[in-house]
């Protein structure tokens, strides 16, 4: 018997499209829709048996890797009746065999394009997405960093103004992107980032910003102190307050 691994796949990443099928329209799963997907590969822990609920109370761990998509779909035309056009979702789950499932590890946080077959509206409680495909390749997409204008309107200035202040070595101008909650920790503190930021021996500099959903960024950057140098990756959640934007989260994701 062939081993499965269950992963699952989130919302389509910005400047890729799923497939020439998808036009606003439900994916016709008859008619072997989606063919490919596009996104940015990540990890979670579903709960299992007996409740489905949390681990943390008992029910069965079931780890997949997910890909996390811009846009929501839906499903349509299943032989068994289990899909709803009405439900649109962002979530697909996804199986794997050998030795395709052994690359999601090395590809954990990059946008990945993958091939998929076989998709099936999910009919028990281990599907935990309305819709499961076989990865059949997968491998890293090339992701359009966002330009100037692209930018306007979304959450991307105003990373942008975090990243030109620690570039200046300025702190507080810094941490007035940051939400205010999240000031007075040490890695955000405006004293503790000019100090830092202010001292590099290469300025931090942003190479490039990439949306990966309306509140999801994905950026790249570069700074040196005097005995190392990073090439960073990070991904950054945002949150609108009073019609402003600001920073929520940074997460590094590869180290530095």
């Amino acid at each position: 018997m062939r081993k499965y691994f269950p992963i699952a796949l989130v919302s389509i990443v910005c400047g890729f499209w799923q497939t020439a099928a998808w036009a606003g329209s439900c994916y016709d799963l008859q008619h072997q829709e989606p063919s490919e997907l596009t996104g940015t590969l990540d990890y979670v822990i579903f709960p299992g048996p007996p409740n489905y609920e949390d681990v943390q109370k008992g029910d069965t761990p079931e780890p997949s890797y997910i890909l996390k998509l811009q846009d929501p779909i839906c499903i349509a035309d299943d032989v068994d009746g289990f899909a709803d056009p009405k439900t649109q979702f962002q979530d697909v789950q996804l199986m794997a065999e050998q030795p395709v499932s052994e690359q999601f590890r090395n590809l954990l946080h990059q946008i990945v394009t993958v091939k998929v077959t076989n998709p099936m509206a999910a009919e028990t409680g281990h599907y935990h997405e309305p819709l499961l495909v076989t990865v059949t390749s997968i491998a890293p997409a090339q992701a359009k960093p966002m330009d100037l204008t692209d930018e306007y309107g979304t959450a991307a200035t105003t990373i942008r103004a975090f990243y030109d202040a620690l570039g200046d070595g300025q702190g507080a101008n810094a941490s007035a992107m940051i939400v205010p909650e999240k000031r007075t920790r040490a890695a955000f503190a405006p004293e503790n980032m000019t100090r830092f930021y202010g001292g590099l021996a290469d300025p931090i500099r942003l190479i490039d910003i990439v949306q990966e959903n309306t509140n999801t960024f994905i950026v790249n950057y570069h700074y040196a102190t005097k005995s190392s140098v990073c090439n960073g990756r990070a991904a950054i959640t945002t949150t609108m307050r009073d019609g402003r934007n600001y920073i929520q989260g940074i997460r590094a994701l590869n180290g530095c």
